[in-house]
């Protein structure tokens, strides 16, 4: 594969950052200077470092020039789908809100999608409840659940206290989860997920997904799609069953 003079200055440019040869609050090179120095386009050099803004790496000050960011706070984070994210929050003193920005029963496709995975009859409906983690005051993780109605037949009437569904599982009587058939993936961001998460298109989600189960009645009660900014988090993969 050809390796574009785009693409070559936006890595050494990166790697330059990653080794610490530029700092936070350093200069870049202006276009001119990165385009002599790779014997590139001036547009070449502009459309790498535009690439950098959009990653996050870097800033721009009109008529001054370009800039190292200061890294963003990386939050420590055990995947495990046996404990809530806000429990996660509250154990590293984090501050964070759930917004519940989707509460409703999903899509037929959804339903079709995540019936087999939960174990249900076609005919059981499906409950979508889609929630916003703001940690630090900046939106991070998109945390959608899909429910069985056959196991909570209230649960539209309880829509709007789903900020945690781990909470409502356990006053709901199950009190011992554990989490099967994890999967991690990573994908970039639709535009609805841009304006949500409040990120542009070259920062890559990491997708966790998973189903939970009552350990008692062997019952999946749920099946798990998080969405995580790959720039915010630090996660680490735990055998806990």
């Amino acid at each position: 594969m050809e390796i574009t003079k785009e693409t070559l200055i936006r890595t050494r440019v990166q790697e330059m950052i990653l080794q610490g040869e530029l700092g936070p609050g350093d200069k870049l090179p202006s276009e001119n200077e990165l385009a002599e120095e790779y014997r590139a386009k001036r547009i070449d050099a502009r459309n790498a470092l535009v690439q950098l803004e959009k990653m996050g790496i870097v800033y721009g000050r009109q008529g001054v020039g370009r800039f190292v960011n200061e890294p963003l706070p990386t939050i420590e984070f055990a995947v495990t789908g046996t404990t809530s994210f806000s429990e996660k929050m509250k154990e590293q003193n984090i501050p964070y809100e759930s917004r519940i920005i989707y509460a409703d029963y999903a899509s037929e496709k959804e339903r079709e999608y995540y019936s087999k995975s939960l174990g249900t009859a076609d005919h059981v409906k499906i409950f979508k409840v889609a929630r916003l983690r703001i940690v630090n005051e900046v939106p991070c993780a998109i945390h959608s659940s899909y429910i069985r109605e056959d196991l909570f037949p209230d649960i539209y009437s309880d829509k709007d206290s789903l900020q945690s569904v781990y909470t409502y599982f356990k006053t709901s009587g199950h009190e011992q989860l554990s989490s099967k058939d994890r999967i991690i993936s990573t994908q970039f961001p639709t535009l609805e997920e841009m304006k949500i998460l409040n990120c542009s298109e070259l920062v890559p989600l990491l997708v966790f997904e998973t189903d939970t189960y009552d350990k008692q009645t062997g019952d999946c009660l749920e099946r798990v799609k998080i969405l995580y900014r790959s720039d915010l988090f630090k996660h680490q993969l735990s055998d806990e069953s």
